[in-house]
């Protein structure tokens, strides 16, 4: 609901009462007026003179805010219009009616009253300003857009009827064609060989074959294998790694027991070799320096099986003892 304004000063009010009523308004959304006031201009050019003269009160038992208006800018009346509307609300919810002393001096005197004037300073301040920046953001915004608006108009119409001529683009060979656009030297060069490696690839002809494999077959073989192609090589899948380790372990497992069986065998040759040489010593004709004959003296054709090994292992054992390397290798 708008306020009332009467204008016994007779002042032009087309540009101010617009804000009178638009801040009013925003004063009502943020506290709540239950009655709006009356706005009363007034004029007393006795007052004018006083530098420290009145610039506007309120009248609670009227519900009127007088301004003094002789020679003021707007923006001061609304200010003071701001600081009254306090007023008009803390007399609304009855809290002007206050004991004690009334006069002139009041705020140093009643510190009750000046508790209500800290406030409506403050909050009639506060709420002034909030209302000019709102309205300012506004105005801003719709002068941008309007702007904008009025220029591309422009713009067009100037084109329309040859005002304004388009501005043409660098062409400094004259052929129609931007300089930006224009096809520099080694273009055409560039452009086959780009085209000819995706040619390559996207038919798998790209070179680098191993095997009979081209690259994209590589990259395909990799993805399909589980691995990553990276830097030009495939990187192993979690499942090919397993299966390597495993391969791995297993082949190292059947060495050691190869190794421990064979060490097995040395050690036997070796109990062979001390009770044979006893033997020798104890009959030297019975030793044989012919390998083609047992321990006997039997043809190698007529041995039985345990002979041919026992012969076979003395055979052995003579080499050991001519190479001690190879026999400190056998033991290790």
């Amino acid at each position: 609901m708008p306020c009332n304004i009467k204008n016994p000063a007779n002042l032009d009010l087309s540009e101010l009462e617009p804000h009178v009523q638009g801040m009013y308004d925003h004063f009502d959304q943020k506290i709540g007026f239950n009655k709006p006031p009356t706005m009363i201009f007034d004029s007393d050019p006795g007052n004018q003179a006083n530098v420290l003269g009145k610039t506007a009160y309120y009248d609670p038992s009227t519900l009127e805010i007088h301004v003094y208006s002789d020679g003021r800018h707007p923006k001061d009346m609304l200010r003071s219009i701001a600081h009254e509307l306090i007023h008009h609300r803390q007399n609304l919810e009855g809290r002007l009616q206050v004991d004690g002393y009334h006069g002139e001096g009041y705020y140093l005197e009643n510190e009750d009253l000046k508790k209500l004037e800290h406030e409506a300073m403050l909050e009639g301040n506060a709420l002034m300003r909030e209302y000019e920046d709102t309205l300012k953001r506004k105005e801003n915004k719709e002068m941008s857009l309007n702007e904008w608006r009025n220029n591309e108009l422009n713009q067009l119409l100037m084109k329309r009827f040859g005002i304004l001529k388009e501005e043409k683009k660098p062409d400094a060979d004259g052929d129609g064609v931007p300089d930006w656009a224009d096809k520099k030297e080694g273009d055409d060069e560039n452009i086959k060989k780009e085209a000819l490696q995706l040619e390559m690839f996207d038919t798998g002809s790209a070179g680098d074959e191993v095997g009979g494999m081209s690259l994209q077959q590589k990259v395909k073989d990799c993805k399909d294998r589980g691995g990553t192609w990276e830097n030009g090589q495939c990187s192993k899948g979690l499942e090919e790694k397993k299966d390597h380790y495993e391969d791995n372990r297993m082949s190292d497992d059947d060495h050691i027991k190869a190794i421990e069986h064979h060490l097995a065998a040395l050690r036997k040759d070796k109990d062979y070799d001390e009770n044979h040489q006893e033997l020798e010593e104890n009959n030297p004709a019975g030793s044989l320096a012919n390998s083609k004959f047992g321990g006997d003296g039997m043809p190698e054709d007529e041995l039985t099986e345990g002979q041919k090994i026992n012969t076979l292992k003395e055979s052995i054992k003579r080499v050991l003892k001519k190479n001690k390397k190879i026999k400190l290798r056998f033991k290790k």
